[in-house]
């Protein structure tokens, strides 16, 4: 038997006691029914008031709402790290700053292949005929196919120079200015000079072309359509990179010459030596003692960078389609060639770097 028949019963007798009592008697005082026996179930008396049951409740619906997410702090950014610039190669094997640290100015030695850039300078009331052009041409070619052969014969040394527009046009530019190039560039120009070139210079591809050719040397040939003094722009050890980027200001006609119009051959080798160490070797250039201008007159008589003309008959005179002169032991030791024994007897031309002029365009009095 389980808890829920003991309180059935136990109910019934309270119902039955109930009702007698009603009926005015009490249940304790009304006999027994036959056969009754009362039980003993160990139970406590019953609370007669009924409830319903309460210990069971459904929740209220409710709708359901995700839980909003807790905001995460954020991480305060790493501060940024200025990233260095790469470096930017002048070739596959230089970059442009390992170049311009070099002693040797953008044209570095004769035996590396150098590309030599042609720019023709359009002035307001002088402009460049294609004629004119070849004739420049015409002359380069002269005057570099003479260094080449010279150098390769008398001193075993390939040299590449790499000029011909023809064979590449990308080696020849115009541009135009709106004011005439003097024809004796003074000291006191030479300040301005120097930065109508660099203007000029960065108007041409020249990193380009040195990776095309794969060669950290460069040269400039700056073109003027008319008579005048030609000249070389070279870097100097001490100067950094000012007057960096080398150069020849060649003009088309000699302004000197009553033989012949155009800027010779010999002009032009002289000038292009200058640019990988050549010295001049006339003692009106004022560089040297007194002692090594007369020495140099002697062992460099025929040499290109002492005379670009001869006189016949007491006549100036010059050659349009040889190179006059040679290039002596003394000049190749100053390109970087041969043994300083040949400047033995002049120490101001001994060189502690090949190919490089020492101390600065200042020290010079030109």
């Amino acid at each position: 038997m389980n808890r829920r028949s003991i309180v059935y019963k136990t109910l019934a007798a309270v119902i039955a006691g109930a009702v007698l009592f009603v009926g005015g008697c009490k249940a304790d005082e009304i006999p027994a029914p036959e056969g009754y026996v009362d039980i003993d179930t160990d139970i406590e008396d019953v609370d007669e008031t009924v409830t319903p049951e309460e210990d069971i409740h459904l929740a209220e619906a409710v709708p359901y709402v995700e839980p909003e997410a807790e905001e995460e702090e954020e991480e305060p950014e790493p501060e940024a790290v200025e990233e260095e610039p790469e470096e930017e190669y002048l070739t596959g094997y230089m970059t442009e700053k390992e170049w311009k640290e070099r002693h040797t100015g953008s044209a570095s030695y004769i035996w590396e292949p150098t590309v030599i850039i042609s720019i023709f300078v359009d002035e307001e009331e002088d402009l460049w005929t294609e004629e004119e052009k070849q004739q420049m041409l015409s002359t380069c070619r002269i005057a570099y196919d003479f260094v080449a052969q010279t150098m390769e014969e008398e001193y075993d040394t390939e040299t590449n120079l790499i000029y011909d527009w023809e064979e590449d046009p990308e080696l020849a530019y115009s541009i135009r200015i709106y004011e005439e190039v003097p024809a004796y560039v003074t000291t006191k120009q030479e300040h301005y000079m120097d930065g109508l070139e660099l203007e000029w210079v960065n108007q041409v591809p020249y990193r380009e072309l040195c990776q095309k050719y794969n060669t950290s040397s460069v040269a400039f040939l700056y073109m003027i359509p008319h008579e005048g003094c030609s000249y070389s722009s070279m870097h100097f050890v001490e100067d950094g990179d000012e007057i960096w980027n080398e150069g020849c200001l060649l003009y088309l006609q000699d302004m000197y010459s009553p033989t012949y119009e155009y800027e010779t051959p010999t002009v032009f080798a002289h000038e292009l030596l200058h640019l990988f160490g050549a010295e001049d070797y006339y003692d009106s250039a004022e560089v040297f003692s007194k002692e090594t201008y007369d020495t140099l007159a002697e062992v460099c008589a025929d040499d290109i960078m002492l005379r670009t003309f001869t006189k016949i008959n007491g006549v100036y005179t010059t050659f349009p389609d040889e190179v006059y002169g040679e290039i002596t032991p003394v000049t190749a030791y100053l390109l970087g060639i041969g043994d300083e024994d040949v400047v033995a007897d002049m120490p101001d031309l001994i060189r502690t770097e090949a190919a490089c002029f020492p101390g600065s365009m200042t020290d010079r009095p030109f």
